[in-house]
């Protein structure tokens, strides 16, 4: 709770009720406590945005440098996925699973 420890606490709700009174510290409690979320969500959500503009910042240096590096020894994601086996690849149709156990366990 951003260093403040139990005692503190005590001592801010004793001096509250002093000043405040007992009849309105519940509600003054309940605008505080809906201050602090509304804050808190408004500091996430800042902190959201700018951490996805930072990352697609991110993403289009990669992009526009990408280009401009050695494309011709790497091979794209695209035709690395296309150049691989479509056996490794599970399949979700109940007969073909079957028949890749059935291969398994007569090897």
């Amino acid at each position: 709770m951003s260093g403040i420890g139990f005692t503190e606490m005590l001592l801010l709700a004793v001096i509250a009720l002093i000043v405040v009174g007992p009849q309105r510290l519940p509600g003054i409690a309940r605008t505080a406590g809906r201050w602090s979320r509304q804050a808190r969500a408004a500091w996430q959500g800042i902190q959201s945005e700018l951490q996805a503009e930072l990352d697609l910042d991110h993403n289009r240096k990669i992009m526009q440098a990408s280009p401009s590096a050695d494309a011709g020894d790497k091979p794209s994601a695209e035709s690395e996925v296309e150049s691989s086996p479509t056996e490794s690849i599970p399949s979700s149709d109940p007969t073909s699973a079957s028949q890749s156990n059935s291969d398994v366990v007569e090897r």
